[in-house]
């Protein structure tokens, strides 16, 4: 009977462990899918592509992302329209704060877009 209670005891802790860990490294929450959310992202119109795509939990209830977003020009002049509908995109996912880096389609940063730009 000790011998299970120990197991059970054990148990828990690795996995409170697990999550801690995770937390501590800023690690993706385990229930979001990074490739969903970009998927979401991408369906904005205007959206041509994104980047630089950072998802971590605060303290394991405040979800935050920040991400480098390509846009179609014409779409720049109200970035601020183009910011909140992305936005209403990533609350789907549960992602309460986000900092978002609009992008014209001829200029992106990173390392990402180097290699993208030299295709």
């Amino acid at each position: 009977m000790t011998i299970g209670f120990t197991i059970f005891v054990l148990w828990g802790v690795f996995k409170n462990a697990k999550e801690t860990f995770n937390l501590l490294l800023e690690g993706v929450p385990e229930y979001i899918d990074i490739d969903e959310v970009k998927g979401s992202i991408l369906s904005v119109e205007g959206v041509k592509s994104a980047h630089d795509i950072h998802i971590w939990s605060l303290e394991g209830e405040t979800d935050i992302l920040t991400a480098h977003i390509v846009v179609e020009d014409k779409y720049l002049a109200r970035p601020d329209k183009m910011r909140q509908s992305i936005k209403s995109k990533l609350e789907k996912h549960q992602i309460e704060h986000s900092t978002l880096e609009l992008e014209s389609e001829g200029f992106c940063s990173g390392t990402e877009c180097i290699f993208e730009l030299k295709k």
